[in-house]
C-alpha cells in the first residue's frame, strides 16, 4: 500500500497499535506497509485454500475465528479469535506448512495482505521486528495452553468464567451502572461460546442463565456484560488482579 491511497492512514495507525507493531518506528512501517494491499471479505466469505495457504493477513478491522471441526460428528473448537491488529496465519507463517484450521469471518473484515515467502523474508532482513513479533507469539501459544488446561482441569462453567474475564475490559474504570463491557464476543450466540470452551449450546445456555441469574452478567439480544466482576473472576477461579493492566488491584 503506498502513502497515496485513501485507506493509508487509517491501517498505519492500526498497525501501530498492533501487538504485532506496536512500539517500532514509524519509517519501519512505513517499509512494511509497502508490501501490503488491502483486502476485503464480507462476512461469512470462505477463504479459499490459496488464501489461506500462501498469504499473511493483518486485520484492519472485524473479526476472525479460527476453529477445528470433527470430520464426522461436526462439532467444532475455536483455537483462536482475532480482531483488529491480528495476524493470519501466524502458524503457516513460521514453518511454510499449511494450516489444518478453517477460517470463519464473523464481520464486514478488512486486511492488510502480502504472500507468506515476502512476509517471512522482511522478518528474516528485519531482526528489530521481533522485539514485537516474539512476544506475539507467545501470547498465541499462551492462549493454546489455557486451552488445553481448561480443558483437561477446569468444568464447563468454569471455562465459561473464564472465557468472558479474558474479554472483559477492565481498562472501563467507571462501567455504566456496573456493567463492565465485553470485548469481541460479547455479541456471540451460545452455540459460538460453546465452541470457544469444548461445549455444546444447551450447557452454555444453561450456565449464562445461572450467571444472570446471580447477577453476575447480563445478556438480552445478543449482547452480554459483566455485572459483577469479583464474583466472575471467584467463579473463573482467578485472582483478579492478574487480568488488571500493570498488575493494578
Amino acid at each position: 500500500m503506498l502513502p497515496e491511497s485513501p485507506f493509508y492512514q487509517n491501517s498505519l495507525q492500526t498497525l501501530q497499535q498492533s501487538p504485532l507493531c506496536k512500539g517500532l518506528n514509524r519509517q519501519l512501517l512505513e517499509d512494511m506497509m509497502r508490501l501490503f494491499t488491502r483486502r476485503c471479505w464480507g462476512k461469512g466469505t470462505r477463504l479459499s485454500e490459496q488464501q489461506r495457504k500462501n498469504y499473511f493477513h493483518i486485520l484492519l478491522h472485524g473479526r476472525l475465528k479460527l476453529t477445528r471441526t470433527h470430520p464426522e460428528t461436526g462439532r467444532a473448537i475455536t483455537l483462536w479469535l482475532l480482531g483488529p491488529g491480528d495476524g493470519y496465519d501466524i502458524i503457516s507463517l513460521l514453518d511454510g506448512r499449511e494450516h489444518d484450521i478453517m477460517p470463519v469471518v464473523l464481520d464486514d473484515v478488512e486486511t492488510l495482505t502480502t504472500r507468506t515467502d515476502t512476509a517471512r523474508k522482511w522478518i528474516a532482513e528485519h531482526p528489530e521486528f521481533n522485539r514485537c513479533f516474539l512476544p506475539y507469539i507467545g501470547e498465541q501459544m499462551r492462549r493454546l495452553e489455557d486451552l488445553s488446561t481448561n480443558l483437561a482441569l477446569h468444568d464447563t462453567i468454569t471455562r465459561l468464567a473464564r472465557l468472558i474475564l479474558h474479554y472483559v475490559d477492565l481498562k472501563n474504570d467507571s462501567p455504566a451502572k456496573n456493567n463492565y463491557p465485553v470485548q469481541l464476543i460479547n455479541d456471540f450466540s451460545h452455540e459460538t461460546l460453546a465452541g470457544m470452551v469444548g461445549s455444546v449450546r444447551t450447557v452454555i445456555n444453561r450456565h449464562l442463565h445461572h450467571l444472570k441469574k446471580d447477577g453476575i452478567v447480563d445478556f438480552h439480544r445478543g449482547h452480554l456484560t459483566v455485572r459483577d466482576l469479583e464474583r466472575l473472576a471467584t467463579q473463573a477461579g482467578q485472582f483478579l488482579h492478574r487480568k488488571r493492566p500493570n498488575g493494578e488491584n
